[in-house]
C-alpha cells in the first residue's frame, strides 16, 4: 500500500472553490491521489479549520456540505492530535518564521508521525522545511 499523505487547508479550499488561484492545479493533484489510491490523513485541527474558513467565506451550509464530502469520501481519514504531535508541532513552530502558522507545523507533525514527507497543501513553508507538496514538487 501507497504511504499515505497529509492535506491542508489550503488544499480543501482550492478544491472548492473554483475561482481559487490553485483551484485547477487542487482539481489535478486530487484527480492523480485517487489514481494512485493514496489514504488522505486529515488532522482534526485541519477539518476545524476549513470548516471556519468555509463558513466565513460562504455560510454555515456550505460548510456542512463540505463536513458530509469529507465523512463520505473514504479516501479520507480524520486524525486527532496526540500530545506527542502537539508536542513535535510546537518544536517545529518555535524554528519557523513569523510567518508560517501553527496549523501549518501541526501538518508537518503529522506528516511525521505517518511517515511521510508528502502533503496535499500549497503553503511554501512545507518546501522549506523539507516536504513535498504533491504535484507542486519534486520527490
Amino acid at each position: 500500500m501507497n504511504t499515505p499523505l497529509i492535506i491542508d487547508t489550503s488544499a480543501f479550499i482550492s478544491l472548492g472553490s473554483i475561482t481559487d488561484s490553485n483551484y485547477k492545479k487542487a482539481q489535478f493533484i486530487s484527480s492523480r491521489i485517487k489514481k494512485e489510491n493514496r489514504k488522505i490523513i486529515v488532522p482534526g485541527d485541519i477539518f476545524t479549520e476549513t470548516m471556519n474558513v468555509i463558513g466565513r467565506q460562504i455560510g454555515h451550509k456550505g460548510a456542512i456540505i463540505q463536513a458530509k464530502n469529507i465523512f463520505l469520501d473514504r479516501s479520507l481519514s480524520i486524525a486527532e492530535m496526540t500530545s506527542q504531535i502537539r508536542q513535535r508541532a510546537l518544536d517545529k513552530f518555535k524554528k519557523q518564521s513569523e510567518s508560517v502558522s501553527f496549523t501549518d507545523c501541526i501538518v508537518m507533525a503529522f506528516a511525521d508521525e505517518y511517515g511521510t514527507r508528502e502533503i496535499f497543501g500549497f503553503d511554501e513553508a512545507f518546501r522549506k522545511n523539507g516536504y513535498i507538496r504533491m504535484g507542486i514538487d519534486k520527490k
